[in-house]
């Protein structure tokens, strides 16, 4: 249930890493390019396709089950794998959505897949499904949204996912419930939707689900007092469990977006925090380490969910759960 972020280039580094893990097992990791722990941002995992390809093959290779390699490789501004590194350079997906042909889509996603397959990458958190609806969404400013007409964001996204499942990688849609109307970056803080999310936001979720083919959610950190009044979506067991699992039927991995963005570590305890996160249904938390770097944050969520298991406050049910699904994820792409 746990991906996370580490700091290191080499094979060296992956050995070091794994082993600091003392026999813990983690369901995989992300990739940066750039660490943002430090000021001004510095090198991180990904110097260069030799370099990477070396690093991802020794994380298997050291790794006592096989791992989801991840990376935020959407095209434009958010690349992790950049030219100037010796990657082949890519649109955005705003460029996508602004073309709307299907070939240049096909293209597009065949190119970012096989560049990810080539050097070792299993899992791609793209594409961004939220639409492109306020002007002051960072989302929209930074090129990553398609269009502001779901049917043809759930249009292009299908070409993408099918691109990246045809090279065994799994692509994650994102940001559940939609984020395309937040104003303000829950990477700062808590932002509330409640004036401004629409149910159109969930309408490439719903196409997506209905054609089959949604292997992968990542949720958002958003906040709707009409979804649920308490708490943002990632910890919401009403936008979770109830919408998206029970109303709209959607049965693959839910993955956190990371939760030591301020929207949630400004305002929860990691106990809190992983409680909520496991009753709500999701099935793999995504650490980052890379907005705050804790080298022992696996052995920390490790332990908190003993305690909860052991406080009756979650369930082994949950976790038997949780692990299928991210198997059967898995087993899709070839990993068991």
């Amino acid at each position: 249930m746990i991906m996370t972020g580490f700091r290191g280039t080499s094979p060296d580094n992956a050995y070091s890493f794994l082993q600091s893990l003392d026999s813990l097992n983690i369901s995989g990791v992300i990739l940066y390019d750039q660490n943002l722990t430090t000021n001004p941002p510095s090198n991180h995992n990904i110097r260069s396709p030799e370099q990477v390809k070396s690093l991802n093959a020794a994380l298997q290779s050291y790794s006592d089950v096989p791992l989801l390699i991840g990376v935020d490789q959407e095209g434009g501004q958010v690349n992790r794998l950049k030219k100037e590194y010796g990657f082949p350079d890519s649109k955005s997906w705003a460029d996508i959505g602004s073309f709307d042909e299907e070939t240049k889509t096909i293209s597009h996603s065949e190119k970012i897949a096989s560049v990810l397959s080539e050097f070792g990458f299993n899992l791609n958190f793209a594409p961004v499904l939220d639409l492109s609806i306020h002007p002051e969404n960072i989302i929209v400013q930074k090129g990553r949204c398609c269009s502001d007409d779901p049917v043809v964001v759930a249009n292009h996204a299908k070409l993408f996912i099918n691109s990246h499942l045809e090279k065994n990688v799994i692509p994650v849609c994102k940001h559940f419930p939609g984020q395309g109307s937040a104003t303000s970056d829950t990477h700062e803080g808590l932002v509330d939707v409640s004036d401004t999310w629409t149910e159109n936001e969930l309408i490439p979720y719903e196409h997506l689900i209905n054609k089959k083919c949604l292997p992968a959610v990542m949720t958002s950190h958003l906040f709707h007092k009409g979804l649920d009044h308490d708490y943002p979506a990632t910890l919401s067991i009403k936008i979770l469990n109830d919408l998206l699992r029970g109303e709209m039927s959607f049965d693959g991995v839910i993955i956190s977006d990371d939760p030591q963005m301020g929207a949630i570590r400004n305002h929860y305890d990691l106990k809190t925090v992983i409680k909520l996160m496991i009753n709500a249904g999701v099935d793999m938390f995504c650490f980052g380490n890379n907005l705050v770097y804790d080298p022992d944050i696996v052995k920390k969520v490790y332990a908190i969910i003993g305690e909860l298991l052991d406080e009756d406050l979650i369930t082994i049910n949950q976790i038997e759960t949780a692990y299928n699904r991210i198997l059967k994820l898995k087993l899709q792409i070839g990993l068991s």
